[in-house]
């Protein structure tokens, strides 16, 4: 049995709470009943706008200039990755999303991510460490590096601040 859930709040903004479900004929009749117990009332205004949004072609229009967007800053995460902070990381690079991940190498790793991203948070730079979702036991050390909401040219600055306070750190 498959469920096909379609949540455009991350494809649009987070406070849209809007999607579909494409569930299996068997499920209809259930599925109509929870969401009358749990959201009795429809969103039409906001139903009808996101229809209009995609009859229009807004909405893959929307789509398109996102993705290259995205693409073009997490080529300039990539580069600084594995251009001046490939002595500390190593990019795990996933083929799609707006997070990259990387493991700590070298001196770093030793230290820790909890050392990393306090200094990197002082610095106005929100990272998160790996350990948190990590399913192993000792995980490897690392940083989770998001880019789905920060322009193009503060990701240049914020890695180059970055770089140097792993320089700091790293002594």
């Amino acid at each position: 049995m498959r469920l096909h859930r379609v949540p455009y709040r991350i494809r649009l903004f987070p406070e849209l709470r809007i999607g579909y479900l494409v569930p299996p004929a068997s499920l209809h009749g259930p599925l109509l009943k929870a969401r009358q117990i749990a959201d009795c009332h429809g969103w039409t205004l906001t139903q009808t706008a996101l229809a209009s949004f995609m009859l229009n072609g807004d909405f893959a229009r929307h789509l398109r200039r996102m993705h290259k967007a995205y693409a073009a800053r997490r080529a300039m995460l990539l580069e600084h990755l594995q251009g001046d902070l490939a002595r500390w990381f190593e990019p795990i690079v996933p083929s799609a999303g707006i997070h990259l991940a990387a493991r700590l190498k070298g001196p770093l790793a030793s230290l820790g991510e909890e050392v990393l991203v306090a200094a990197a948070r002082q610095a106005s730079i929100g990272l998160y460490g790996l350990a948190p979702f990590h399913h192993r036991v000792t995980p490897q050390p690392g940083l989770i590096f998001g880019y789905g909401s920060i322009a193009a040219e503060h990701i240049d600055t914020a890695l180059t601040t970055l770089a140097d306070i792993l320089q700091r750190v790293a002594r």
